[in-house]
């Protein structure tokens, strides 16, 4: 009789981490729907709504601004009110993201600008509030594998990423782009009363975020944050202007000009794939500072894209060439700092958006008086300066472990 109690017992506890699991994972792909949503709908917002390049640049100043207050929120709060709070906050801000792209659909001219910069201010808000439970859930779920369900969960973001694009531009080529924003709404609705409902693990004061002390000072968290923005700038290049890159410096009809998002959130999410294998053999540092290098080779290739096929296909190589760069910023920046996982991660991603935001912005600005093709071929100065600077503070980092007198692995 013990026997089948312990059994019925254990197979209750994998059907409760199953379910806390799914959920965890159901919000990362939510999050990826989210962020991805207003740049996939880049070339309705300029040619139904009116947006100018700059009018779409602005777009991302608030998603900015609130990711920085919604992670530094979400690292201050993780230790004091536990991750499930923020967890449950965080999907209610993606669903109001999602109710203010909708509201378009109704909303006189002259509201859609304010409608949309308030869509990407709780985007931002619920982007940043998610990455200290998202990034340290995977950990307590899975204590003797988190490095692998970290990059797990990057890779179900990514998809989220990839999805949305595809989505959408299915439905603009069915004239029917206004469903995309109701069925993101009713997920996030859905996965908000999960989250509220569901029953998840607490995380140790330390996962959380807690104020135990870090294997070295915290002097190189600022480079990490720093090599963080980099990244974005070049991430957020890719990603955002893709579609209208193509659409209007290559005449590439719109739904197939939306593709190229997608592939290049397909390409982030199957080299996630590709180096959570690769770093099984190789050291994740190689990796690391590898990947800056293959994304100044897409910067200077862009410009030879002539049409559909080979934009797809560049934008997908420019999504292989990004993919673990960030995860594995944040995997090292934790092993730095282990006792303070869930607020670096909050950090780093505060930073990741300050750079895409920023970046955005800036190309949107300069779009008006300079091609395209000149942008990304200055655009190319991201990833070398993200490059250069990792090698820096990994020597840096080595540097002071040693003078600590202990070990560090990355």
């Amino acid at each position: 009789m013990t026997q089948v109690a312990d059994a019925k017992e254990a197979a209750l506890s994998r059907s409760i981490v199953s379910t806390q699991v799914l959920l965890v994972y159901g919000v990362a792909l939510l999050q990826g729907l989210t962020v991805v949503a207003y740049p996939a709908s880049g070339t309705v917002l300029r040619t139904q709504y009116g947006l100018t390049n700059a009018d779409y640049g602005s777009l991302f100043i608030p998603q900015t601004l609130f990711t920085i207050a919604g992670s530094l929120a979400g690292g201050a709060l993780a230790s004091r009110l536990g991750l499930k709070p923020l967890l449950v906050l965080a999907v209610v801000a993606s669903a109001l993201s999602a109710l203010a792209l909708g509201s378009i659909l109704v909303l006189p001219a002259g509201a859609v600008m304010p409608a949309l910069l308030t869509g990407t201010a709780f985007m931002g808000f619920g982007f940043g509030l998610a990455a200290a439970p998202i990034n340290t859930y995977p950990g307590v779920l899975f204590p003797a594998r988190a490095a692998t369900a970290l990059v797990a969960l990057h890779t179900v973001l990514g998809c989220g990423f990839a999805i949305g694009p595809i989505l959408v531009g299915v439905l603009v080529s069915s004239e029917a782009w206004g469903a995309f924003p109701i069925v993101l709404l009713a997920i996030g609705v859905l996965l908000a009363f999960w989250a509220f409902r569901e029953s998840l693990p607490t995380a140790t004061s330390s996962q959380a975020g807690g104020t135990g002390s870090a294997s070295i000072s915290m002097t190189w968290l600022g480079p990490l944050a720093l090599i963080a923005v980099l990244y974005a700038f070049a991430e957020g290049t890719f990603s955002n202007w893709a579609a209208i890159f193509l659409y209007e410096a290559r005449a590439v009809p719109e739904a197939t000009a939306a593709l190229a998002i997608s592939g290049f959130w397909a390409g982030l999410t199957v080299g996630r794939l590709l180096a959570a294998w690769l770093v099984s053999f190789v050291k994740p540092e190689l990796v690391w500072l590898a990947l800056p290098a293959l994304m100044v080779v897409v910067f200077l290739l862009l410009p030879s894209v002539s049409g559909p096929a080979s934009g797809i296909a560049m934008f997908t190589f420019a999504g292989l060439s990004a993919s673990a760069f960030f995860p594995l910023t944040v995997a090292i920046a934790s092993n730095c700092y282990p006792a303070k996982t869930a607020l670096v991660a909050s950090l780093l991603t505060a930073a990741l958006m300050v750079g895409v935001g920023a970046g955005s912005f800036a190309l949107g600005a300069l779009r008006g008086s300079l091609p395209f093709d000149t942008l990304y071929r200055v655009s190319a100065l991201y990833p070398v300066s993200a490059g250069v600077l990792g090698l820096i503070t990994l020597f840096g980092v080595r540097r002071a472990v040693r003078k600590r007198g202990g070990t560090h692995a990355s």
